[in-house]
């Protein structure tokens, strides 16, 4: 079980008393020298900025083409879910499912939870269930692969391109913002927000 007032290493298991971080600090793991956390290079308002910011542009690139291939007068375009379902349609039922995970399920979760997590702390008033929450966003971080898909849709037209006429939509655009607002999400080091849940009082 994960605690909030103790840091594990993820490369030797070593456990390390919890300690606050002043930005841009790094704490080391005694033992391997592996890094434990990170003090965040933004501030809260920051954060809470980037994670709105973050949301709009993902709505941006779900509902809008990522690209419209032209081939003999026939013209087609395809938003992501477009895509899965044609995917789906296809037969291709695992590639569907893991598309819409990596590239729709778990970049809403960082959002969401981050969102979840961030609102309230601005305003002054501890989240719900906090420690939760910051679990969840751990886990699902990890599984977040817009980037990945990125490169898919590149692959693909680099592809397509020789065969048939293609004009890139406002959702490749968006999706490439997306990378990198969620890049900077993740170097917003979440061990900034375990300092905010409460240390178990001795005794």
């Amino acid at each position: 079980m994960l605690r909030p007032d103790v840091w594990i290493c993820e490369e030797c298991d070593a456990v390390h008393q919890r300690v606050r971080l002043a930005r841009r600090d790094l704490a080391r793991c005694r033992r391997c020298g592996a890094t434990l956390a990170r003090g965040a290079f933004l501030t809260l308002d920051g954060q809470l900025a980037v994670a709105l910011a973050a949301a709009v542009v993902f709505a941006i690139a779900s509902l809008s083409p990522i690209v419209t291939l032209s081939l003999r007068g026939v013209t087609s375009e395809a938003s992501l879910w477009q895509a899965t379902q044609q995917t789906w349609a296809a037969g291709e039922h695992l590639v569907a499912l893991l598309s819409a995970a990596t590239a729709f399920v778990f970049p809403l979760a960082v959002i969401g939870l981050r969102l979840w997590v961030l609102l309230p702390l601005v305003w002054g008033r501890p989240p719900l269930g906090l420690a939760r929450a910051l679990r969840a966003l751990r886990w699902v971080a990890r599984w977040s692969m817009v980037e990945v898909f990125m490169l898919g849709i590149l692959i693909a037209l680099v592809k397509s391109a020789g065969v048939t006429d293609v004009v890139l939509g406002p959702g490749l655009f968006a999706y490439g913002v997306l990378t990198v607002l969620l890049t900077a999400m993740q170097a917003s080091s979440l061990h900034t927000l375990w300092q905010r849940v409460p240390l178990p009082v001795p005794g």
